[in-house]
């Protein structure tokens, strides 16, 4: 019998999309409890008599907290992988999720010298906005695309934009279906521990409990921190003396001329502004989004929403449908950017998503001043749909392309901060200029539109062709320290 030739023989899957179907199930499973917030908002404000001002510094806070903490959690990631910054973050997450069942109304005051703000009050911020988004920073969607340049160098955009998507399926599947729970079980109960959990206080419960009992085992069990700890190379290509005599392997890039070992030194180049500028603007779109688009939609819709052949009762659940339809779009949006930015200039491509974005928020902000609300929302959604996450993995990519891996978690870290410093300040602002422009959200909206135009400018201006290791990869023995551009790579972006 003849032996089977080497060439028959079916190669194992390349272990580094398990890695990306790792992160895209996590983030799934893990999405709700956060994104989900705004579901939350109008159940919530009459249980403890919170106002949308009150509910816009538990989110703006959070936001805070999950940037803050994200260059710490960046460098741990770095130093110890990510199978324990992820299993200890997430199930830390999961379990203070499903504490959020047991809130009590407490009417005492807390004196803080400068402000009083209710007990159960201070008591979500504490577990929501300090707790949850804290560990939210340790397995979030930046140190999992962190993870994932390291598994791919020739299929980076399109492995992070798969497991970016996760976030966005989870929208689409999750958040509505959370807003039909909500309902469903409104007059039914759950006893856990003695207590009796109705309506909202169930649905916090089960979305704790998927990413403490989901999420958690699937990060430790499947994450690797690298290929080469599996005797592996990036994107599964075969090491050279296994290649036929005469065949050069193919080199992918790893940072470019502003490769770095210390995170400190990427302040001094123009790529870190540029990149962090833009994301201080997708900061102020996408939490703006997080915390006032479903109470938004509410305030806009009739009590009962006809649209197409579909009729609905809760105008709730119409809303959820809608943000979850906006973010089940990140997931085309992801997968279409992530194989553009393998064929283009990532950085053209990073300042479309921008754009179009700001088109979709000026959608939302003038049809419904013409008469058109649905139709306002139903635009907003498809295009916010296409641009919402897209930027995520595109800036994902950009720094590692420039910075390199080796201290890639903190970098990105540093980057993500920016994003949430711009949450912090159009999240808190949309909540009382909604009470000082009699309950509206119009200004909030039509601001944070506007700022997307100098985010576009600001990605296109990114010289990608001069910085980028995509371009001009450094040699094997060049040591990887801060350099400048070289001459001869001119003006080219």
């Amino acid at each position: 019998m003849t032996p089977k030739s080497a060439a028959t023989v079916t190669a194992p899957m390349y272990f580094g999309w398990y890695i990306v179907a790792t992160c895209f199930f996590v983030s799934f499973l893990s999405m709700p409890g956060r994104q989900g917030f705004g579901l939350f908002v109008t159940e919530m404000e009459p249980t403890f008599g919170w106002d949308r001002s009150d509910i816009s510094w538990v989110g703006s806070v959070g936001f805070l907290i999950n940037g803050a903490m994200q260059p710490i959690m960046g460098a741990l990631f770095d130093k110890y992988g990510p199978r324990r910054v992820f299993g200890i973050g997430l199930s830390i997450m999961g379990l203070a999720i499903m504490s959020l069942s047991f809130m009590m109304d407490l009417e005492h005051m807390v004196n803080l010298g400068f402000v009083s703000i209710p007990l159960d009050l201070l008591w979500f911020i504490f577990v929501f906005s300090i707790i949850i988004n804290t560990c939210l920073s340790a397995a979030s969607i930046t140190n999992m695309l962190a993870l994932v340049v390291r598994w791919f160098r020739r299929k980076r955009s399109k492995a992070t934009g798969l497991a970016a998507a996760g976030t966005s399926i989870g929208g689409l599947l999750m958040i509505p279906f959370a807003a039909y729970l909500m309902g469903v079980i409104d007059n039914a109960t759950l006893n856990i521990f003695g207590v009796e959990l109705v309506g909202w206080r169930t649905v916090w419960f089960l979305l704790g409990a998927m990413v403490v009992f989901l999420s958690a085992p699937l990060a430790v069990f499947f994450l690797r921190p690298n290929p080469q700890e599996l005797g592996l190379n990036p994107d599964g290509d075969p090491n050279p003396e296994d290649l036929p005599a005469g065949t050069a392997p193919q080199r992918g890039p790893s940072g470019g001329h502003y490769e770095v070992n210390s995170w400190r030194q990427c302040f001094k180049t123009p790529p870190m502004w540029q990149l962090s500028g833009a994301y201080v603007v997708c900061g102020i779109t996408t939490g703006l989004l997080s915390i006032h688009f479903i109470p938004y939609a509410e305030d806009i819709l009739p009590e009962t929403v006809n649209f197409l052949w579909m009729t609905f009762d809760e105008k709730k659940v119409f809303a959820a449908l809608l943000f979850g339809v906006m973010t089940g779009l990140n997931a085309a949006g992801v997968i279409i950017t992530g194989f553009m930015g393998d064929r283009m200039r990532r950085k053209n491509v990073l300042s479309l998503v921008y754009a179009t974005r700001g088109v979709a928020f000026m959608c939302l902000v003038f049809l419904p001043v013409f008469g058109e609300p649905m139709l306002g929302l139903v635009a907003f959604a498809l295009l916010s749909g296409m641009s919402w996450v897209a930027s995520v993995p595109l800036t994902s990519t950009l720094t590692a392309d420039v910075y390199g891996f080796r201290a890639l978690g903190t970098i990105s870290g540093w980057v993500f901060f920016s994003h949430q410093i711009g949450s912090f300040f159009s999240i808190q602002f949309a909540g009382y200029a909604y009470e000082w422009f009699g309950e509206s959200y119009f200004w909030p909206f039509l601001i944070a539109g506007l700022t997307l135009i100098p985010a576009s400018i600001a990605a296109y201006s990114i010289k990608e062709y001069h910085y980028s290791g995509r371009y001009n990869p450094r040699p094997a023995e060049g040591g990887p320290q801060l350099a400048t551009a070289t001459a001869g790579a001119g003006t080219r972006y």
